[in-house]
């Protein structure tokens, strides 16, 4: 369903949470929001006291909402290896929990907003969605009722891109992540006429609003919940892939969009990451995985309270003793600082469409190549003047698209590291020697001469330069003009991408002169610039 690679803001939409809320209503109405002062403790201490008759133990962290985010803070030392919080399985959403259990394999938990038969065809996410909204509308019945009423209501997401105008998304300068919240306002749409059409009793009452409400926070909230079967006692594994995306649609011909402003003859690449594999869930909580592990998703009270840093070595595990999650100190913590977990090695598109925010000099982050094929082309035939231009290159487009290599061009993911080798393989055919290049073309998978190679940095170079030229302005006056008070949160948020966009394509250029300047001075190609 989406396109994408997607983004948060620290100063923005899910962990402002400003805004108390209270989930009530029968299950025949419509949800709707209390506008009941919170009490005096505040959102966060009315959550942790539900959470403690819950179960959920957490003896030295606090959620502290002082401010306009919401931290978890150390309250007392913390030695490596020490537990940080336990929260009971019972007392989350997880999926994996009806897989296992005889009695609800393949039942909806929620018959009465998607029956059975409709909740088999939805993918995780959208079931984690409406099984959500259940159990909003059970009220104080649902035993999640306290985790509900710390969630953020719909108003806090107002400037998550779901809410961006047409002219917002232009002002990111960088298409394929527009693309991809137009496809998921899609699918939402798309779920919500799907209940209409084939949910149960209750669910002609659920709104538009709603349905975005539960799905942003899904997405932006969900744990992998793989289950370590047949061992005793808690097994070691990182918290990993946090919101894994849906698998994406059968691909679309043509990438026929526009990059705005730019030189380059542009397309979109409608890429987006598959859902997780085996190994990824097994690497999120360990062990054996559940029969579907597409489907081994959960919404974990407290755990989802953490905020995001790349790199953070809190791991989770689950202890089939105590049925319950258990989050545990990588590191030793001080009295006072906050705790921190990784959301999984996303890059600044997910950061920014899923939880709002941009990290600064992400070690994830990438640049999806739109326009590359084109540009390097013009560059080939440059070079093939006078030795067949146009035709040649046609003739080594084809050579490309018959090794498969067509969307390692076409979709080729930047680092400021480097490409993927099945891009540089694609560069070498199109821009080696007429001899490399009616020859055995697998050996093209590697350098082969320092001309070729010095012309293959040379175009990625230039595709950096017009790719920046695009995106407009220089990237310390985009920093400077979204730390200013008077930019607006959505501009800030779409200056802040562009500088990091920016910065991983300058970065890449001086990769590309280092390794192109050692090769010369030892005459021969040294190593490929690409991502490991």
């Amino acid at each position: 369903f989406f396109f994408s690679l997607l983004d948060k803001m620290r100063d923005s939409f899910l962990l402002s949470f400003l805004l108390s809320f209270l989930l009530r209503g029968s299950p025949l109405h419509a949800l709707t929001y209390s506008t009941t002062p919170p009490p005096a403790g505040g959102i966060a201490s009315s959550f942790e006291g539900w959470a403690s008759s819950a179960g959920i133990v957490a003896p030295k962290i606090r959620i502290d909402d002082a401010d306009e985010l919401r931290n978890v803070i150390v309250t007392a030392d913390v030695e490596e290896g020490e537990v940080l919080c336990v929260v009971p399985r019972t007392r989350c959403l997880d999926l994996a929990s009806l897989a296992v259990d005889p009695t609800k394999a393949g039942a909806s938990p929620c018959e009465r907003l998607a029956p059975t038969r409709l909740w088999a065809s939805l993918d995780w996410h959208e079931r984690l969605s409406v099984w959500l909204l259940a159990e909003a509308r059970r009220g104080r019945a649902s035993e999640i009722c306290g985790y509900i009423d710390y969630l953020p209501s719909p108003a806090s997401f107002e400037d998550g891109l779901l809410d961006w105008t047409d002219a917002e998304l232009a002002e990111l300068r960088y298409p394929p992540l527009a693309a991809a919240v137009r496809e998921q306002r899609d699918s939402i749409r798309r779920l919500l006429e799907a209940l209409r059409a084939g949910g149960g009793a209750d669910a002609g009452s659920v709104t538009l609003e709603e349905l975005s409400w539960a799905q942003q926070l899904v997405l932006s909230r969900a744990f992998a919940s793989d289950i370590n079967k047949g061992e005793r006692g808690a097994t070691s594994g990182a918290m990993g892939s946090r919101a894994p995306l849906p698998p994406p649609p059968p691909p679309k011909s043509g990438f026929q969009k526009a990059w705005e402003r730019s030189e380059l003859s542009t397309v979109v690449a409608t890429r987006m990451p598959k859902l997780p594999s085996l190994d990824d869930l097994k690497g999120a909580i360990g062990g054996e995985p559940v029969n579907d592990p597409s489907f081994a998703m959960a919404l974990m009270p407290m755990l989802d309270s953490f905020n995001h840093k790349s790199g953070a070595v809190n791991g989770c595990s689950f202890d089939p003793e105590a049925n319950a999650f258990v989050l545990t100190a990588g590191a030793p913590l001080r009295r006072g600082e906050e705790a921190y977990i990784s959301y999984g090695d996303k890059g600044n598109d997910a950061l920014l469409q899923l939880f709002g925010f941009v990290e600064a000099s992400n070690p994830h982050d990438s640049f999806l190549a739109v326009g590359l094929p084109e540009h390097v082309a013009a560059v080939a035939r440059d070079s093939f003047r006078g030795g067949g231009g146009e035709a040649e290159v046609t003739r080594r487009v084809g050579l490309i698209d018959s090794l498969g290599l067509g969307p390692s061009l076409a979709s080729a993911e930047l680092t400021a590291r480097g490409a993927p080798q099945g891009t540089w393989h694609a560069l070498r055919l199109l821009l080696g020697s007429v001899e490399e290049v009616s020859g055995d073309l697998a050996r093209l998978r590697g350098a082969v001469s320092l001309e070729t190679e010095a012309r293959c940095w040379a175009a990625l170079r230039s595709y950096c330069k017009a790719a920046r030229a695009a995106m407009g302005g220089a990237r310390k006056a985009d920093l400077a003009e979204a730390r200013s008070t008077a930019c607006p949160p959505r501009r800030a948020l779409a200056l802040q991408l562009r500088a990091e966009k920016k910065r991983l394509l300058s970065e890449l250029e001086a990769a590309l002169v280092a390794v192109e300047s050692r090769s010369r001075k030892a005459g021969k190609p040294l190593s490929t610039v690409a991502m490991p």
